[in-house]
């Protein structure tokens, strides 16, 4: 175990490597708490050393350690003491579950970022630790958009090598299939450049499986313009409010609307709790061109008479500041996407039920979501034709279960629940057919991750390549 006169002798030897203006933490460091703070407490870990490098060659030393640390390894049901590396995992934004590690190292990138936007080539360079809302603003401020997720906190080159969903998708795809180039630490310790004409293969594999091949410093990523959003660069955002015994009937009229090819959209329908309307349905739809424009492709779902509707005209900068309530680090919170092959009215009514009994027999679940996710049809041209290692670009239907919760002692049971729906919205689909999404799976089989068995195979390839000892993670081994 990496503990006592090991970790001091394995500090003494790293510190005169790394940038004077890096930071080595350990547990009796006034800050080390709140270096380890994470999106959720579930699992969450305590290292023995949290190393926050300012630049790319401290990555390189942290990643290429030398071989004279003893430490202890769990792998295949098997305990064996080695003499290795020291283990280590990357963190960004903290919303990983895979990014704390007992008694073993933290290489947090929190302080080495940087976001340079070229609107003329329509290109942004994302380095580091950066965040979402960082990306964001950096856009914004050149007249640029790309995909990003729904979350403001969220680590910018982890979530777009991972695949990368977002309500962009209807218009430029998904995050991975506008990665351009990448600059990445493999386990040797070395920077490699990896692009179209240097590394081919592996930037194919950094598109969709990047996490398992080496710490991704850089990232080179096309951009576009805010005109594809509309005729005055904004999305529509519409809301609309039903009670929760309405929920088959309303997702039968909303799968008809959202199946539709004339329009981009993208949304999500959840049940909720809402603090002063009680337990509620509501569609969020982002709609891609004007106000009227959503309100008449929207009809027929508004001709329901709900509770309540409206819509309103938001930037990209702002794309998630309605979703920061979600944001703040600590209590138990899990998040987890599952791939669906249709709406389903039937099985969304089932759910509905599910998180009513949620909130009912396991008080402190009241902040919990469960949502189907949309989007329309992605072009078939521009980023489409980009090749990824990337399985799920088909699929256009997603489940997202948000639990939340105060208690630890309802680990179990909540996440009995979180199963549950995901039984009830598969129900519909064949085992061989199931569909998880990379960025917050790897306990499900690689086939319902990865659909295409020939990608896998070539993954696997490269990894015995560029990882053949599972410095980063045994998948793919």
């Amino acid at each position: 175990f990496f503990s006592g006169p090991k970790m001091n002798t394995f500090i003494s030897d790293l510190r005169p490597k790394l940038s004077k203006s890096s930071r080595i933490l350990t547990p009796s460091d006034p800050d080390f708490s709140a270096a380890n703070e994470r999106w959720t407490d579930i699992d969450r870990k305590t290292p023995a050393v949290i190393v926050q490098p300012t630049c790319e060659d401290d990555i390189a030393v942290l990643v290429g350690q030398p071989r004279t640390i003893a430490f202890a390894t769990y792998y295949a049901r098997v305990k064996a003491a080695h003499v290795g590396k020291v283990a280590f995992v990357p963190a960004s934004g903290g919303h990983s579950p895979w990014s704390t590690i007992e008694n073993g190292m933290v290489i947090d990138v929190s302080q080495f970022k940087d976001v340079h936007v070229d609107a003329n080539r329509q290109l942004v360079t994302v380095r580091g630790g950066v965040l979402m809302k960082e990306l964001q603003i950096a856009l914004s401020e050149e007249n640029q958009f790309t995909a990003v997720a729904n979350g403001n906190t969220v680590g910018a080159i982890p979530y777009m090598i991972g695949g990368g969903i977002s309500s962009y998708t209807p218009l430029i795809g998904y995050a991975c299939e506008n990665i351009l180039s990448a600059r990445i630490v493999v386990a040797t310790g070395d920077i490699v450049v990896a692009s179209e004409t240097e590394n081919s293969d592996l930037i194919w594999a950094i598109r969709g499986a990047g996490q398992f091949f080496g710490l991704v410093t850089e990232l080179v990523v096309r951009t576009h313009s805010p005109s594809l959003m509309g005729p005055d660069g904004v999305r529509q955002l519409g809301t609309i409010f039903f009670p929760t015994e309405r929920a088959s009937e309303v997702c039968s009229v909303l799968r008809d609307v959202v199946s539709r090819n004339d329009h981009a959209s993208a949304g999500h329908f959840m049940v909720m709790n809402d603090p002063s309307k009680g337990r509620i349905l509501m569609v969020a739809a982002q709609y891609f061109g004007t106000g009227p424009e959503l309100q008449a492709t929207y009809q027929p779902v508004i001709d329901l008479e709900p509770l309540n509707h409206n819509h309103q005209p938001s930037t990209f900068e702002k794309h998630s500041d309605h979703l920061a309530w979600m944001c703040p680090k600590g209590e138990f919170k899990r998040f987890s996407q599952t791939g669906l092959k249709c709406i389903n009215p039937e099985n969304f009514g089932r759910l509905v039920d599910l998180h009513r009994e949620l909130s009912e027999t396991l008080p402190g679940t009241e902040r919990s979501v469960f949502t189907i996710e949309w989007h329309t049809k992605t072009p078939d041209d521009g980023p489409r034709k980009t090749e990824t290692s990337f399985g799920l670009k088909k699929i256009d239907t997603w489940l997202n279960i948000l639990t939340w919760y105060t208690d630890p002692a309802l680990h179990e049971q909540v996440l009995q629940f979180d199963k549950r729906a995901q039984e009830i919205m598969r129900s519909d689909t064949e085992e061989n057919a199931f569909v998880s999404y990379t960025n917050t799976s790897r306990s499900d089989p690689i086939g319902h991750r990865y659909k295409d068995a020939a990608a896998v195979a070539k993954l696997k390839e490269l990894k015995q390549i560029w990882d053949p000892e599972g410095c980063f993670t045994k998948e793919l081994l």
